[in-house]
C-alpha cells in the first residue's frame, strides 16, 4: 500500500559520476521530522543543509552524532540562516538480524519548528509538549465516536463481574481476542484514530483504533479512560521533544482510584498490570481535557521473564530417560501462547511436541500436558517424557553423561564484520534443574567444576553437585538488558567462550 518514487541509476564505472535532484514540498512543516545520515551504499561526503528563513523558528536536535565524523557550520545570508552539516566517509548501513532500530544507533536530525512571525504576529507550532499535546487533542476531537454502538457488547462482556478490575479486564480481553491488529496509515489517519463503532463493526484496527474503543468501551462501563501517546523501545526520544517523531504507538489508561491502568490493546494475552518489553519505562502522554498527564509505564526486571525447567533423569540402555516440567512467565510465557494460538487445531499437538524438542533430532518427547494457554494471570506450564539420544557415552567401565543439551546462547557469538548492536528478543532469566539417578552399581568419578560469572548485564551461573543417589545439575542465566551494544562484544564474546566451556564437560561416573 505504499507509493513509491524510485529512479534507477547505473554505477557502471568507478569514479563516473552520476547526478540527481528530487523536490518535496511540505504544506505542513510539522510533518517534515527526521533526517538520517547514512544511506544503503558508502559515502565519502553528504552534505546536509537547512537553509532557514529568518521568519521561521527552527529548533534542530542532533541525535547519535558521537562515533561519526560530522562538521557543523552555521552562516547567515541576508533572510536566511545556513545551518550545514557534512558527514564524511560513511560505510553503507549493513542489514543484520536483531538490529535495533535506526533511532537508536544512527545519526540523524529531528526538526522541530516551534514558531513562525507573519505580519509582526508570532503563531506557535511545537514549542513544547503542551502544544503537541493541543494537537494531537485537537485531530482526535474529530474522531466522531458514537458510544451507543458500543453499549450492548459492553453490557454484555461486564455482566456477571463483580468488582471493577473484573469488568475492566473482560473488556480489555475481549479486544485482545477479538479486534485483528492491522497496522495502517494514510494521511492523518496515521494520528488520528478511527471510530469506535466503525473498530468494532470491522473487527479489525491498529493501535490508535484500538485505544480508542478501549477508551469507548470503557467509558460506557462508567470507568475514566483516556487515550495515551508513547514511543516504543524503538525510540530513544521522550516528551522533552515536542515533535511527532516523538511517538509511534497509542494505548489506553484507565484511572481508578487514583491508581493508573495502562491498556495496550495491541499485545495479545497480556494480563492487566502487565506490560510488554517494548514499552517498559517509556514515558506516556495521557489525555486530560485541555490539559495532559505525564507518567512513566512501570519496568520490571529480568525476573519477570522466569523460565523455569525441571528435569529428573535416569539412563537406561545408554539413553536418558525422563520428565521434564517448565514454567512460562512475562514475555516467555506470551511468546509461548501467541505462536500456540497461531496454529491450526490439527497441528497442534505436533507443533508442540517440536516445540518441546527445541529442534533437537536426538530428544524424543511424548505424554505432553499443558496449563491452560489463555490464562493470563497464572504462569503456563508444560509437562512431558522424553527420551535423550546420544547424550550418555559408555566406555568400557566408564558412562561419560551430558545434562544439558539446551546450551542456551553457547552459539551466539558477535562476528568481528557485525555493524550493529544486537537487541535480544526480550530480558532472560532462565533457571534449569536437573536431578539425574546414579544407576545402580555406578559411583561419580568426576564433577565439572562449578562456574559463575556475573556483569551488569548478563549473568551465568552453573554447578553439579553429588547428592548421594543423584547429581544435582542447576543452572541460571540471565541478560538484564534488552540491547547488547557493539562496545559490549568483545566482552560478551567472552562470556560466551566461558560458559561453553562449562558447557561441555560431562559428568562421568564408573563402576
Amino acid at each position: 500500500d505504499a507509493k513509491l518514487c524510485v529512479l534507477k541509476f547505473p554505477l557502471a564505472e568507478k569514479g563516473k559520476a552520476f547526478n540527481y535532484s528530487y523536490q518535496e514540498n511540505y504544506k505542513d512543516i510539522k510533518f517534515l521530522t527526521s533526517v538520517y545520515f547514512l544511506q544503503r551504499f558508502p559515502v565519502i561526503e553528504r552534505i546536509v543543509q537547512f537553509n532557514i528563513p529568518s521568519w521561521l523558528e527552527l529548533d534542530l536536535r542532533e541525535f547519535n552524532f558521537a562515533g561519526y565524523t560530522i562538521q557543523k557550520t552555521s552562516a547567515k545570508e541576508g533572510d536566511i540562516t545556513k545551518v550545514v552539516f557534512t558527514i564524511s566517509n560513511t560505510q553503507a548501513y549493513k542489514r543484520e538480524p536483531h538490529s535495533p532500530n535506526h533511532a537508536l544507533s544512527y545519526p540523524h536530525i529531528i526538526c522541530v519548528a516551534k514558531a513562525f512571525t507573519e505580519a509582526g504576529k508570532r503563531t506557535v507550532l511545537f514549542e513544547n509538549v503542551k502544544d503537541l499535546y493541543g494537537w494531537y487533542s485537537s485531530v482526535c476531537s474529530q474522531i466522531g465516536n458514537n458510544p451507543e454502538a458500543v453499549k450492548a457488547k459492553v453490557t454484555e462482556l461486564i455482566s456477571g463481574k463483580k468488582t471493577d478490575i473484573e469488568k475492566i479486564e473482560s473488556i480489555f480481553y475481549w479486544v485482545q481476542d477479538n479486534i485483528r491488529y492491522i497496522a495502517f496509515e494514510n494521511g492523518i489517519m496515521g494520528f488520528k484514530p478511527d471510530a469506535a463503532q466503525n473498530v468494532l463493526k470491522n473487527k479489525y484496527g491498529d493501535c490508535k483504533g484500538k485505544a480508542n474503543l478501549l477508551k469507548t468501551m470503557l467509558t460506557v462501563a462508567g470507568y475514566d479512560a483516556r487515550l495515551t501517546w508513547i514511543g516504543t523501545s524503538d525510540l530513544p526520544y521522550d516528551y522533552s521533544l515536542p515533535s511527532l517523531s516523538v511517538d509511534n504507538h497509542m494505548i489506553c489508561t484507565v484511572i481508578l482510584n487514583g491508581k493508573k491502568y495502562f491498556l495496550d490493546g495491541t499485545e495479545e494475552y497480556i494480563a492487566l498490570s502487565d506490560y510488554a518489553q517494548r514499552i517498559q519505562g517509556k514515558q506516556v502522554l495521557i489525555e486530560d481535557g485541555k490539559n495532559h498527564i505525564l507518567d512513566r509505564i512501570p519496568e520490571f526486571t529480568a525476573e519477570r521473564n522466569k523460565e523455569i525447567v525441571t528435569n529428573k533423569v535416569a539412563v537406561t540402555d545408554n539413553q536418558l530417560n525422563g520428565s521434564s516440567v517448565t514454567e512460562y512467565n512475562g514475555e516467555s510465557k506470551i511468546s509461548v501462547q501467541s505462536a500456540f494460538a497461531a496454529i491450526k487445531n490439527d497441528k497442534k499437538a505436533e507443533s508442540l511436541a517440536d516445540f518441546a524438542r527445541n529442534g533437537n533430532s536426538n530428544i524424543e518427547v511424548s505424554n505432553i500436558t499443558n496449563s491452560d494457554f489463555n490464562d493470563r494471570q497464572k504462569p503456563l506450564q508444560l509437562k512431558y517424557n522424553f527420551k535423550a539420544n546420544n547424550q550418555v557415552t559408555r566406555t568400557g567401565n566408564e558412562l561419560y553423561v551430558v545434562l544439558d543439551w539446551e546450551k542456551e546462547f553457547a552459539g551466539l557469538e558477535m562476528k568481528p564484520d557485525r555493524k550493529n548492536d544486537y537487541e535480544f528478543d526480550q530480558k532472560y532469566y532462565l533457571s534449569t534443574q536437573t536431578e539425574l539417578t546414579i544407576p545402580d552399581g555406578y559411583k561419580v568419578d568426576y564433577l565439572p567444576s562449578a562456574f559463575k560469572k556475573t556483569t551488569p548485564g548478563w549473568s551465568f551461573e552453573g554447578s553439579y553437585t553429588n547428592k548421594g543417589k543423584t547429581v544435582v545439575y542447576s543452572k541460571t542465566i540471565v541478560i538484564n538488558k534488552p540491547i547488547l551494544k557493539k562496545a559490549d562484544f568483545e566482552s560478551w564474546n567472552s562470556f560466551i567462550t566461558d560458559i561453553n566451556k562449562f558447557y561441555n564437560d560431562q559428568v562421568v561416573l564408573t563402576k
